[in-house]
């Protein structure tokens, strides 16, 4: 694992005086700015903040700045520009809770506003997005699904969160994939984002595939013999563990995957053992600690047999590369792809791998690529 002096010598020069708010920003600064959080904003809302207790509060004061801006573009029927400053105000939103996790009251209410904002403006979206139920046992799962204009079914590519993301922030990037005749769900599965507060994190993460796989094999617009997984972060762990045990899966990705959690877990963030304590249903960060030695692919990986594209960024704090090296070495289908000065997710350098992966998958699936 890189060691906190590691992390300091990717980020040698300190701007904020409070050392949390710090390592957050040099996390995580590259995919708040690809997550279409404007640099002014983030400047602007990171002096307003003193000490770590700050970044909620400042960052829903920054949300509804855009929230007040899509109502007003609503109520004057600019339905266009609504969009816009609803999805601003939903990242935002997802800004001030998804690390924050000690006030519940306040990290509740940042949820239900991520959720809120980005509802408000479903039915004007381009391209469509159709918000589906999931049938899942204790609590139905939820999901964006957005299908591509064709006259035949369209192969499925489902998108999974990580720790911290979730399918409001995933299914932004559909784009791509819909322009390759792939058909788009972006999925909040056991502990992710609008399920986090009925359903806790489970390492058999299959089961949320399982279950999208099943939910939608009666839609006609879909083929579901050729379905694809691209997962981030923590779901990158969950795309292999999906691929191993669910043979309807015809090819996966993960980007910046753990082999094993639990091998990460000291060199975590505190703000992301935080997360993961209370996502886990964890009462304590002992019992948090206990969970995450479950997520680990040991006598998983092997089962992979799908082609699999294992993506790491060189420079990734939080997940070793090593972790990257072992999924492809024991995948045996698997292809490494590696990116030299890439932070963790690769979102500072994206280019350099997001449209192959999407040819990629589009390849595999049946999908377009000229």
């Amino acid at each position: 694992m890189h060691s906190s002096e590691s992390r300091s010598r990717h980020h040698p020069h300190h701007y904020h005086p409070d050392p949390l708010v710090q390592e957050v920003l040099d996390i995580w600064a590259a995919r708040f700015l690809a997550g279409q959080i404007p640099l002014g904003d983030l400047t602007a809302t990171v002096e307003r903040i003193e000490d770590w207790s700050d970044w909620g509060p400042e960052w829903m004061k920054t949300a509804r700045i855009h929230e007040q801006m899509g109502e007003q573009a609503l109520g004057e029927g600019r339905r266009i520009s609504a969009v816009g400053s609803f999805l601003t105000a939903m990242s935002c939103y997802h800004l001030s809770y998804f690390l924050s996790v000690d006030d519940e009251e306040a990290h509740a209410h940042g949820l239900a506003k991520m959720v809120e904002c980005h509802d408000r403006v479903l039915d004007y979206m381009e391209p469509p997005v159709e918000k589906i139920t999931i049938p899942f046992p204790q609590a139905d799962l939820v999901g964006l699904l957005s299908i591509p204009v064709r006259g035949r079914p369209a192969p499925l590519v489902i998108l999974l969160p990580g720790l911290d993301s979730t399918k409001e922030t995933r299914h932004g990037g559909r784009g791509p994939l819909l322009r390759r005749g792939m058909a788009v769900l972006s999925l909040d599965g056991p502990g992710q984002g609008e399920m986090s507060p009925k359903l806790p994190i489970r390492h058999d993460y299959e089961v949320a595939v399982s279950a999208a796989i099943d939910a939608l094999e009666g839609r006609d617009e879909i083929d579901t013999a050729r379905v694809g997984l691209i997962g981030a972060s923590l779901g990158g762990y969950y795309a292999c563990r999906a691929a191993a045990f669910e043979p309807r899966v015809t090819a996966a990705v993960a980007n910046c995957g753990p082999y094993d959690w639990i091998d990460c877990w000291d060199e975590l963030p505190t703000v992301t053992r935080g997360a993961f304590r209370q996502y886990s249903w964890s009462g304590s960060d002992e019992e948090a600690r206990e969970k995450a030695r479950a997520l680990d692919l040991t006598g998983v990986a092997e089962r992979i047999t799908q082609p699999l594209v294992v993506v790491h960024g060189m420079l990734d704090p939080l997940i070793s590369v090593e972790h990257a090296r072992r999924i492809a070495e024991e995948a045996p289908n698997a292809t490494l792809i590696t990116v030299e000065n890439a932070t963790h997710g690769v979102s500072n350098l994206a280019y350099r791998f997001a449209p192959w992966v999407d040819d990629w998958m589009a390849d595999r699936l049946g999908g377009t690529i000229t």
